[in-house]
């Protein structure tokens, strides 16, 4: 079912679902926006050219989180607090929501369920809001999403220059927008139109096929060398990846807290074991996890690319490494192995 929603209203509706949700929107952070609580108080940016800085992963799995704390009076842990309202998250892009199902993957597996993770998504809303005009550093097409992709969405929104249409996907969505004006035929095909376009204007950023086979047969090729040369191990293309789920675990003494805080592949001392060692000393390696994860390891483990095209790191990168040219770059390597 597709129904209508005046933009004037959005703030309207989302101050009624606040009642029953902790409801999260983009919001406007300086020059960028984030997911943040809404407020009335606070404008909610869904038009911004790009989607949101911090990945919305954040919500479920956030960048330090308390597991347990110890309560000295009692000489006991306690598990630290405990959610007291669905979620609600309004505007995920369709990359950002892909990258929610991709992460279930590895936090709810039959072998092993993350309790935090799936604390936070049980009964959690996912409203998406599609990108009619894709920014030219996002590349979804290419590894299996699109700009109206209803993936771990329970609806989508258009934007309908006045209005948005809300093309319901779920049945806990629709209770949430079943008393909206239904959308035209007008309106239903003008929809189809915007997302039909959208999503031809994106042309492949490179060649999917075969792609992971070839960055297996270079694994050992100096390759890896020529792309890390740039590279600082600053970690942003993996701390605002909507797939990373590096975490590392510490206790706080003087808080007597556990935390768990993210990691990343891309620091040195990730892979450093007890002894000293290092099986990744340099950006070399460390790079050439970076990417075979994404596009080699995750489709060993799910059948999938571990990659929802989002653009962030190539956006944010400080000195400029585009994932897409260096993915182009290895599918057209010639190795040693391959001319043998």
């Amino acid at each position: 079912m597709m129904y209508i929603l005046e933009k004037k209203k959005v703030e309207q509706v989302l101050s009624a679902w606040n009642k029953a949700f902790d409801v999260y929107a983009p919001q406007k952070v300086e020059n960028y926006t984030q997911f943040l609580p809404f407020e009335k108080t606070k404008t909610v940016a869904l038009n911004h050219a790009h989607n949101t800085r911090y990945p919305p992963k954040a919500l479920f799995f956030p960048q330090s989180e308390i597991m347990l704390k110890y309560n000295s009076r009692l000489g006991r842990f306690e598990e630290s607090g405990s959610k007291t309202k669905p979620m609600l998250i309004f505007g995920v892009r369709p990359c950002d929501a892909m990258a929610f199902s991709l992460m279930d993957t590895v936090f709810l597996s039959e072998d092993y369920v993350d309790p935090y993770w799936k604390a936070k998504r049980e009964d959690s809303i996912v409203i998406g809001f599609g990108c009619s005009t894709p920014p030219q550093t996002c590349f979804c097409t290419t590894v299996g999403g699109a700009p109206f992709s209803h993936t771990g969405l329970d609806a989508i929104l258009t934007d309908l220059d006045k209005a948005f249409s809300v093309q319901v996907l779920t049945n806990k969505a629709e209770n949430l927008f079943k008393n909206l004006p239904p959308a035209t035929e007008d309106q239903i095909n003008e929809v189809k139109k915007i997302q039909r376009k959208a999503t031809e204007s994106m042309a492949p950023a490179f060649q999917t096929s075969g792609l992971k086979q070839k960055l297996d047969l270079i694994f050992e090729s100096p390759y890896w060398e020529t792309i890390a040369e740039s590279c600082l191990g600053c970690g942003i293309c993996t701390y605002l990846c909507p797939t990373c789920f590096c975490f590392d675990i510490v206790d706080e003494i003087q808080r007597k807290e556990r935390i768990r805080n993210w990691d990343t592949c891309m620091f040195r001392i990730y892979s450093q074991e007890a002894s000293g060692h290092n099986p990744r000393p340099s950006n070399k390696e460390r790079t050439r996890q970076r990417l075979m994860h994404k596009y080699s390891y995750w489709l060993d483990h799910i059948g999938e690319i571990g990659c929802t095209g989002c653009g962030r790191c190539v956006c944010y990168c400080p000195v400029g490494l585009d994932i897409r040219a260096m993915l182009q770059t290895a599918s057209e390597y010639e190795s040693e192995v391959a001319r043998a």
